[in-house]
């Protein structure tokens, strides 16, 4: 009898409400905010210009134009970046 392995799980949540988060796409710099949201089942949401995302993919794919993997919004903004 063989046992299946058990994968381990990964917490798939946003980050803390007000972390910048920053993203480079074709030499440009993207930043995106962690921000309360209410009506989301989490209670935050991705704000990045001025809409309101569900997760980093979403605010990703408007960023590249196709679906993408969230995490490229991985780097906390940097201060004194130039």
């Amino acid at each position: 009898m063989t046992s299946k392995r058990q994968r381990k799980k990964v917490a798939r949540q946003l980050p803390p409400v007000g972390t910048t988060l920053t993203a480079r796409h074709k030499g440009e710099p993207h930043t995106a905010v962690i921000v309360e949201a209410k009506d989301r089942p989490a209670g935050r949401s991705v704000k990045y210009g001025d809409q309101l995302f569900a997760s980093l993919s979403g605010a990703a794919k408007a960023v590249t134009g196709h679906s993408t993997n969230g995490w490229v919004f991985r780097h906390p903004a940097e201060t004194g970046e130039q």
